[in-house]
């Protein structure tokens, strides 16, 4: 992990970066200092992660796994680190486009008298930052940066508004005032002379010059390609997998096993909830290589690790499937694999996500010049219908197929991923709340994610593009509490190669119709994958019934009744109680499905119980200790 200061702030002989413990490694210079803090996930820790070059008084600090054309020969020799920085020097900020993986890094270019705070192409690892008039703090995590007394403190406007219209924040903001994250492909450059620190993109995917529509060469070249970037993120034994029953992660697997003989261990969570359980897909696959396969029970009381949870998070994020799922299959799999594969990335490559079928569906209805009075008077019709207990049912389909009212088209896909609109915030929002989120955008961030787009007009990859770099935010937030259990995640099809190819492939071979999903990568893994996971119409995609648990009376709508009880929502001073108070109504009356403004909202409290109230938060040096 990083942490460090520019400026005055670097001098400071009262912060972490000015001293440290034993195994810490310091880096100085005139006016930049850093401390890198181990993960605790010995994968990563073992690596070289500080280099110095003696000629020209340049350091560089890293944390992740970067990958070089010769990763695995400089792994082994414990150079990596001096690898990379030997690039930077001979050639410049240039010299990132030569690297992949996972990565975020802090480079002091003495000739230049700069610091670049960099993050990998697509933002798997985490690095944050802050201005402040003496100085840029920098760090992995925002918990090493509160305890410096250094930050503003309280709640970020933005941050805020963005996690209530979405349920986590996709641009850079965050929830601390003032604390930003560098943006994926970024770096953030602090010019040691004047202080003054300027943002950059030193990588945009393109989607330009589709290949030519030739199926059979395409799904080939693809296969070959998702193959070798799997191959090239396989180091030690014994290897992990989080395993899901769906065709990216399957193909993982199936890729591991063809280059390892040795033993795979996958782990998958079954869900307790009627309907709900897609385990057995991956137990039969796991059967069929051969894997030592480990299934997790995720019922009503395994959600309760909600509390857990929270406190791992550095900006809150909310979904019960994923995060809470992710949190009980790493526990499973902590001392037993040093690293686990996932098949994240796998919707952005191929347009896999319901929200684009939306998009491509109401595209004619985009088209027309409806207006704004009609639009709600639909969504205020369809919004009729009661809600229904079951996941596929025709009512909830209905309810959700027209984007709310006041959401703008500019934001894409995003329509359906949001749960409320800034008109919203007045009647659920206190007046100190309104004043948090007064003036700030939420759909600035997703909207300038279209920026630099440089493809084909077809309805899909600018989307696609976009969500490269907003939506993989989110899956790599929750890939972050592997760490807690000392795991580290390998992300194949995050690979430069493979998704710079994946990008030019003919958008009608990714989503047919709006039914039809990875229509090329089916083809491409035909007699790879069993017809049982290369056929199947029926992901669900870590789906749980929390809407169904929130209307009952058992463990988990006692924790969030008791986060939003109106005493502790009067406590908060955020939300209006009687308007947190209908939203249960509505709920638990089957009205609305109201489920992820509630666990949002109950989220959002106990993360701030721990990060900013600071409730059981320990200090940054004895928790790295």
């Amino acid at each position: 992990m990083l942490l460090g200061a520019t400026g005055a702030l670097s001098r400071r002989q009262d912060q972490p970066w000015s001293g440290g413990a034993e195994n810490d490694v310091l880096l100085h210079a005139e006016d930049v200092a850093a401390v890198v803090l181990p993960w605790r996930v010995g994968s990563l820790d073992a690596l070289d992660r500080v280099a110095k070059d003696a000629a020209s008084g340049s350091w560089l600090a890293l944390s992740g796994r970067p990958i070089l054309a010769s990763a695995r020969e400089d792994e082994q020799k414990g150079d990596l680190a001096q690898a990379v920085l030997a690039r930077l020097i001979q050639h410049g900020p240039a010299g990132l486009d030569g690297l992949d993986g996972v990565f975020a890094l802090a480079w002091y270019d003495a000739p230049k008298r700069r610091l670049l705070l960099v993050r990998d192409r697509f933002g798997a690892e985490p690095l944050f930052y802050a201005e402040r008039p003496e100085g840029v703090l920098f760090a992995s995590r925002i918990r090493d940066l509160r305890p410096t007394g250094l930050l503003e403190g309280g709640i970020d406007g933005l941050g805020l508004a963005e996690f209530l219209t979405y349920c986590y924040v996709p641009g850079t903001a965050t929830l601390d005032k003032g604390v930003r994250r560098v943006p994926p492909g970024g770096h953030v450059t602090v010019d040691l002379a004047t202080g003054a620190a300027s943002l950059h993109h030193w990588y945009r995917l393109s989607f330009a010059a589709p290949h030519a529509p030739d199926e059979a060469e395409l799904a080939r070249n693809f296969r070959e390609l998702l193959e070798a970037a799997i191959v090239r993120r396989m180091t030690t034994t014994p290897i992990g997998i989080m395993l899901s029953g769906g065709m990216d992660s399957s193909s993982t697997a199936t890729f591991l096993r063809r280059h390892e003989s040795g033993p795979i261990r996958s782990f998958a969570f079954s869900c307790a909830g009627a309907g709900f359980d897609e385990s057995h897909y991956a137990a039969e696959l796991a059967k069929q290589l051969g894997t030592e396969h480990e299934t997790v029970r995720y019922g009503e009381n395994e959600a309760l690790s909600v509390g857990d949870v929270s406190a791992e998070m550095e900006v809150p994020f909310t979904d019960v499937g994923i995060n809470e799922g992710t949190w009980i299959v790493a526990r499973a799999a902590g001392g037993k694999v040093p690293f686990v594969f996932t098949g994240d990335g796998g919707d952005e490559l191929w347009a896999s996500h319901p929200v684009y079928a939306a998009q491509k569906l109401l595209a004619p209805y985009d088209a027309l010049p409806v207006p704004q009075f009609v639009h709600k008077a639909l969504t205020g019709a369809f919004n009729l219908f009661s809600d229904s207990d079951q996941k596929r049912d025709l009512k909830v389909k209905l309810k959700r197929i027209l984007p709310a009212p006041g959401l703008p088209k500019a934001i894409g896909p995003f329509r359906w991923r949001a749960y409320y609109a800034p008109g919203d915030f007045p009647g659920l929002l206190t007046q100190d709340g309104q004043a948090l989120v007064r003036g700030q955008d939420p759909f600035a961030s997703v909207v300038a994610s279209y920026d630099g787009y440089d493809g084909p007009d077809d309805g899909l990859s600018p989307h696609l593009y976009s969500d490269y770099t907003t939506t993989s935010t989110f899956y790599f937030s929750r890939l972050m509490l592997l760490r807690r259990f000392g795991i580290e995640h390998r992300l194949p099809f995050y690979d430069k190669e493979l998704v710079e190819y994946g990008a030019r492939i003919p958008a009608h071979l990714k989503l047919e119709g709006i039914e039809r999903t990875k229509r090329l990568f089916r083809q491409a893994m035909e007699g790879v994958l069993p017809d049982i996971i290369n056929h199947r119409k029926d992901k669900l995609g870590h789906s749980v019934p929390m809407k169904n648990w929130l209307r009952e009376s058992g463990p988990l709508w006692q924790w969030v009744s008791s986060q939003l009880s109106p005493e502790a929502v009067r406590r908060r001073g955020l939300f209006q109680p009687a308007a947190v108070q209908r939203l249960i109504e509505e709920h638990r009356a089957k009205r609305h499905n109201h489920s992820h403004r509630l666990w949002a909202m109950a989220v959002l409290e106990a993360w701030l119980r721990v990060h900013h109230d600071g409730l059981e938060q320990a200090p940054a040096r004895r928790e790295a200790a």
